[in-house]
C-alpha cells in the first residue's frame, strides 16, 4: 500500500491525485492544504512542527526513503513512478493561501516505462491511491481540422442556448468570452465554450463543458452551461465560473480524464485547475489556478 494512501484518507477534501507537470525524467505534482502538509511530513520524519519550521523556512524539503510509487498519467499513457523527494513551501510562497506539498515522482531509468513515459513540460495527473501499473494512451478519435472543430463546438453552443443570436467564435483556450475547445477522446469530443449573448439591455457569458459525437446524438453535459450576466466585460457574481478546457490525460479505467481551467473574474484565488472524470463528472484533483512554486 502506498504510503500516501493513509495521508490522503485524513487529509482536506480526501483528494487521491495531484495535478503538475514533467519535467527531465521526473514528475512534479503539488497538493495544497496545511493539514495534507502537515500528516506527510509527520509520516516521513516523525516530526509534528512543520509549520512551525515553515514560519521561519519558506521551504523544508525531505528525501523519500521507502520505495513509494505512484501512477503519471498524460496524454501518453500511465507510467510508474517512485517518490524520491518532498518539498514543503511555506503558506503564500505559491501563490496559495496554505502550504503546499510538492511530490517529485521518478520515472524508471532508461526509458523501463516505454512509450507511456511523458516528454518534459506536460501537464500529468498521478494516482496516489493505487498501485503503480503501465499502459498506453489507448485509441482516439483524430482531431478535427479547425472548419470541422468550429462548427461542432457552435452546436454544442446553440444547443445550450438555443434562442439566441451565436456571435462567431475561435478556438483559443486562453480568450475569455467568444471561444472554446474540441478535444478528441476515445468515444468521442470534449467541447468547452465561452459564449456571449444579447440579453435584453445586458449581455449574458454562457459556458459550459459536454462530451459527443459529431451528431451530437450522444451529448452529455459534463459541466451544465451557466450563464452569468457581464459587467465591463467581467463576471462579478460568485461563483461566476467561466471553463476553458486545456486537454485530456489518459484514465486508469478507460477514455480520458479533462483538463479543466475553473476561471472565476471576481476572485482569482478561488480560480482553479482541475482534471475530471467526464464520465461520473468527478473532480479527481485540483489545484490553485495561480499555484506557482518557486
Amino acid at each position: 500500500m502506498l504510503l500516501v494512501l493513509g495521508l490522503l484518507a485524513c487529509a482536506s477534501g480526501g483528494q487521491h491525485a495531484a495535478l503538475g507537470w514533467s519535467l527531465g525524467g521526473e514528475a512534479h505534482v503539488f497538493i495544497t492544504g496545511n493539514r495534507f502538509a502537515r500528516n506527510f511530513y509527520q509520516q516521513l520524519t516523525s516530526d509534528r512542527h512543520l509549520l512551525d519550521s515553515l514560519q521561519h523556512r519558506v521551504l523544508v524539503a525531505v528525501d523519500a526513503r521507502a520505495a513509494e510509487s505512484a501512477t503519471v498519467l498524460s496524454a501518453y499513457g500511465a507510467a510508474p513512478a517512485r517518490l524520491t523527494l518532498a518539498r514543503f513551501h511555506a503558506p503564500q510562497t505559491c501563490g496559495a493561501a496554505e502550504a503546499v506539498t510538492e511530490l517529485v515522482l521518478a520515472f524508471p531509468p532508461g526509458g523501463a516505462g516505454g512509450h507511456s513515459t511523458p516528454p518534459s513540460h506536460v501537464t500529468v495527473v498521478a494516482l496516489l491511491d493505487r498501485p503503480a501499473f503501465a499502459g498506453g494512451a489507448g485509441p482516439s478519435r483524430p482531431a478535427l481540422a479547425r472548419a470541422a472543430a468550429l462548427d461542432l463546438l457552435s452546436r454544442v453552443v446553440q444547443r445550450a442556448e438555443p434562442t439566441k443570436p451565436l456571435r462567431t467564435l475561435v478556438l483559443d483556450a486562453d480568450q475569455a468570452a467568444d471561444a472554446g475547445e474540441v478535444v478528441p477522446l476515445a468515444s468521442g469530443y470534449a467541447v468547452a465554450f465561452r459564449a456571449r449573448f444579447p440579453s435584453g439591455n445586458d449581455t449574458v457569458l454562457v459556458t459550459g463543458v459536454a462530451t459527443t459525437d459529431l451528431a451530437l446524438q450522444r451529448l452529455r453535459w459534463v459541466r451544465e452551461p451557466e450563464r452569468w450576466r457581464l459587467v465591463a466585460g467581467m463576471v462579478r457574481t460568485k461563483p461566476g465560473t467561466r471553463y476553458s478546457l486545456r486537454g485530456a490525460v489518459a484514465a486508469p479505467g478507460g477514455d480520458r480524464l479533462l483538463l479543466l481551467d475553473e476561471i472565476t473574474d471576481v476572485s482569482a484565488r478561488d480560480s482553479r485547475a482541475t482534471a475530471v472524470d467526464p464520465a461520473t463528472r468527478r473532480v479527481m484533483a485540483a489545484q490553485p489556478l495561480a499555484l506557482r512554486c518557486p
